[in-house]
């Protein structure tokens, strides 16, 4: 997966993890699914963030390596 493709996957779960808030807040809560899926979108997201920095680890040492 491409840096790019990663931070659109973030960017679609930031989205909705907000949008399950942002419900929660005007219905007095989230039904246990929605916290189900809050805490799944949670999960993905922190493996997500991973992703990328372990990809821009990476791209940094290739650099290095091809200038050195």
């Amino acid at each position: 997966m491409a840096a790019r493709e990663i931070t659109d996957r973030i960017a679609d779960l930031i989205d909705e993890e907000h949008r399950l808030r942002t419900g929660a807040l005007h219905h007095g809560g989230l039904t246990p699914g929605e916290r189900l899926r809050l805490k799944d979108l949670e999960r993905q997201l922190d493996a997500a963030v991973d992703l990328l920095h372990r990809r821009q680890a990476l791209s940094v040492f290739d650099d290095d390596r091809d200038g050195g």
